[in-house]
């Protein structure tokens, strides 16, 4: 955690130049939206510095800094920052638990002895991990397997877990599900009724007047091939 901070407060801090734009993002959607900055590049000459992390990091570094364009991440999350003036919807994000050596026949499995480890991202930073707590909360798992529960710093962290096998199972977003479903064993979608399903924005800061190429970014979220990555991984 020490190491990203250190590295993304060095990139908040130097000039941003006038064809490029530095985003942060949540580590969760690394996949998509590393996509989509390679496709909004080729089609505008215009680069992107990229940052992902668990929100709070993402959020103390634009704080601080004044530095970044745009910030990727849950709406409810970063309005309660008041450090954003507009947002542009991407999506509504969904939460899965996936499965590592072995598929389970469900979330009710978790319970079972043979499960040992289960992983998720950590609630006090993570979206998905709030997400997750909210689902074990509403459906009363929590009591039964709070022992087993290894709290991770993000998404990609607890997908590492999964496709290493070193956790049974663990609650990740659907968009870095699909990323790897031919490394795990499986993976299933956790019903939206038990838990608050996020949705994912674009975010402009306040302190941050939006440059013409944060514009041209918003603008081309709008566009069919970035569309068509998000629909790929589940938005």
């Amino acid at each position: 955690m020490r190491l990203f901070t250190l590295i993304l407060t060095l990139m908040l801090s130097c000039p941003a130049s006038a064809d490029s734009l530095l985003i942060a993002a949540g580590a969760g959607y690394k996949k998509p939206l590393t996509e989509i900055y390679a496709a909004f590049t080729q089609a505008t000459g215009l680069k992107v510095e990229a940052t992902f992390g668990n929100m709070q990091q993402v959020l103390a570094q634009t704080r601080d800094s004044g530095r970044g364009d745009l910030v990727i991440g849950e709406q409810g999350f970063l309005s309660k920052t008041e450090l954003f003036e507009r947002y542009l919807d991407l999506g509504q994000g969904r939460l899965v638990l996936a499965y590592g050596p072995k598929r389970l026949s469900g979330y009710a499995a978790l319970t079972a002895p043979e499960v040992e480890r289960i992983a998720l991202p950590d609630p006090k930073k993570a979206i998905y991990g709030r997400a997750a707590t909210q689902f074990l909360e509403r459906s009363g798992l929590l009591p039964q397997i709070q022992p087993k529960l290894m709290t991770l710093a993000t998404v990609p962290q607890v997908s590492a877990y999964l496709v290493a096998g070193t956790v049974d199972a663990g609650f990740i977003n659907i968009t870095d599900a699909l990323g790897l479903q031919d490394r795990i064993a499986g993976f299933d979608e956790i019903p939206a009724d038990l838990y608050d399903p996020p949705l994912i924005v674009l975010a402009f800061p306040k302190e941050r007047p939006a440059s013409a190429a944060a514009n041209a970014f918003a603008d081309f979220l709008g566009s069919d091939a970035a569309r068509a990555i998000l629909r790929q991984y589940g938005l």
